[in-house]
């Protein structure tokens, strides 16, 4: 069986190629099955502090959240 006869320019950039091509599949099956924050924030609530605008949320499923930055109490702003 003979080597593979290759010039000498793509002997670097069969690897390369070869590196980027793994890396790009990694990259999308790891953002599709990790990616997005839908599903770390399912059942909390967003708040936005109407005295410092702090943006927080909270799990608890109650009318009013207390900020943790000033201790004012505001209303949710998205579930």
């Amino acid at each position: 069986m003979t080597p593979l006869q290759l010039p000498l320019p793509e002997y670097y950039l069969l690897p390369l190629v070869l590196n980027l091509v793994v890396l790009t599949i990694c990259g999308l099956y790891y953002s599709h099955k990790f990616g997005g924050t839908k599903a770390s924030l399912t059942g909390q609530n967003i708040y936005r502090c109407s005295g410092c605008g702090h943006v927080y949320v909270d799990d608890r499923d109650v009318p009013l959240a207390r900020c943790n930055r000033c201790g004012i109490m505001n209303e949710a702003v998205k579930r």
